[in-house]
């Protein structure tokens, strides 16, 4: 994703994501949202988790920006309190989709306990 929007970004994106998504669902981590903005240099925000715990990935295309957040759900409660767990500066490595999944699948696991 180089930053220019073109019609089939979304979808490059989408079909990247989808493998990573399946294996996780197999490991019962459920997507519960995604969000893909092509129009803002490929950003991204998705929720994934268990029962009672939610992580939050958001991708800053513009600015090489991946951050992680975790929330703890109390019983019977929707309320999510967000707190930063990693901050990965990538313009140094400008790396690929396939790179930047990796690095957010590698966060997942490790705050999913997987």
């Amino acid at each position: 994703m180089n930053g220019v929007a073109d019609e089939n970004e979304a979808l490059t994106f989408l079909n990247a994501f989808a493998p990573l998504a399946t294996r996780l669902a197999a490991e019962r981590v459920v997507l519960y949202s995604l969000s893909y903005q092509s129009e803002s240099f490929g950003r991204w925000e998705c929720e994934l988790g268990r029962r009672r715990v939610r992580i939050r990935l958001a991708w800053d295309g513009k600015d090489k920006h991946l951050v992680v957040s975790t929330a703890e759900l109390a019983t019977g409660s929707k309320e999510r309190r967000w707190a930063l767990v990693e901050d990965h500066d990538l313009r140094s490595r400008r790396p690929d989709l396939g790179q930047l999944l990796a690095t957010a699948e590698a966060a997942i696991r490790a705050h999913a306990g997987l």
